[in-house]
């Protein structure tokens, strides 16, 4: 519990402090024009709960559109008391999100992902990676290269994957509504919920609906830096799961912070923390702990409203999240004049 009000008083003093400032600045500052990264836990139990990715907090009266290919390596092997836990595969995603702007204030949004578990081409790579810097593979030689096992066992519940699957995964509806707004800050408050459209006994989905909010805000930096932020809170009460299993928590947080670096007006650089509740109650701490991650991208203006992001995702809480996910966003979002 100290973890989880943790997280929730550091994301809610950024938050305050910036909209205090943001406020306060000139109304002559050029409109608010940023999105934080595409972040979502890609495990191959979490990614089937509904933790929408951050996004920014202003709404434009418009269509907008994003498409997004991540690929993450999965290695983690618990075995704590009598619970057994191995994800050792590759995931792909690829997602296409489609959002309407209306009435001033309000968007709605569908979100429809389309999922593929391999055992994948990273892991010679990544062993090589390891191998040439000296750091821990974590066992990672000790099994076939690329190969697929996604495996939990406990006397509660037991679910494995040994087969490549691919198809549509669980889609998300979400009705977004403008709280504030100025030239330097925005606020807005999002409702949704998760459809269970994807195949739980092929790690597809996770056999259930979750209705979700989400609490967002965004604003320039108070210095005089190119400096724009993002931040969310987040409740999710997840429906039960066939997939996650009696384990299940069914009520989680999440929280998240962002910071673009405008260096042109062609060019940013992207950094970003990212972190939920553990999605069960498990003896193995990568599904029981709360997840923890890094993202690093850069992003690259094509014109005034298209951009292109590529980027990395670590879980700096070890084995809370794939080892490493790349991925790539191109998105088409109007001016906001």
């Amino acid at each position: 519990m100290g973890i989880q009000y943790g997280h929730y008083i550091i994301l809610a003093t950024f938050l305050v402090g910036a909209v205090q400032h943001g406020l306060a600045q000139s109304q002559s500052t050029p409109p608010l024009v940023s999105q934080p990264l595409w972040v979502e836990n890609m495990s191959p139990m979490a990614q089937h709960v509904a933790l929408p990715s951050q996004r920014s907090a202003q709404i434009a009266d418009a269509w907008s559109w994003e498409l997004n290919t991540a690929i993450a390596s999965h290695w983690t092997v618990q075995d704590e008391d009598d619970t057994t836990l191995r994800f050792d595969g590759e995931t792909t995603r690829m997602t296409a999100a489609l959002e309407w702007g209306f009435a001033s204030r309000y968007s709605a949004r569908v979100v429809v992902p389309w999922i593929q578990h391999t055992g994948g081409f990273l892991d010679p790579l990544i062993n090589d990676w390891h191998a040439l810097f000296g750091m821990s593979d974590g066992g990672r030689q000790q099994f076939t290269d690329d190969q697929l096992a996604f495996q939990y066992r406990s006397d509660r519940h037991t679910q494995s994957l040994t087969g490549t699957s691919a198809g549509i995964g669980d889609i998300r509806t979400e009705l977004s509504y403008q709280l504030a707004q100025s030239p330097t800050d925005s606020w807005s408050l999002s409702a949704g919920y998760k459809w269970a459209t994807g195949d739980e006994d092929q790690w597809l989905g996770s056999g259930g609906g979750d209705a979700f909010a989400t609490l967002r805000y965004s604003g320039r930096h108070r210095a005089d830096l190119p400096l724009i932020w993002h931040g969310q809170l987040g409740y999710i009460r997840a429906g039960k799961s066939a997939l996650l299993g009696p384990e299940q928590r069914r009520h989680l947080w999440q929280a998240g912070v962002a910071v673009e670096w405008q260096l042109t007006k062609a060019w940013s650089l992207l950094a970003q923390l990212d972190g939920h509740a553990g999605v069960m109650r498990s003896q193995v701490p990568a599904v029981d702990e709360p997840t923890v991650m890094l993202a690093l991208g850069m992003r690259y203006a094509l014109s005034s409203e298209l951009t292109l992001d590529a980027s990395f995702i670590e879980d700096i809480r070890v084995e809370s999240a794939p080892d490493v996910t790349f991925q790539a966003s191109l998105r088409w979002t109007p001016r906001v004049h």
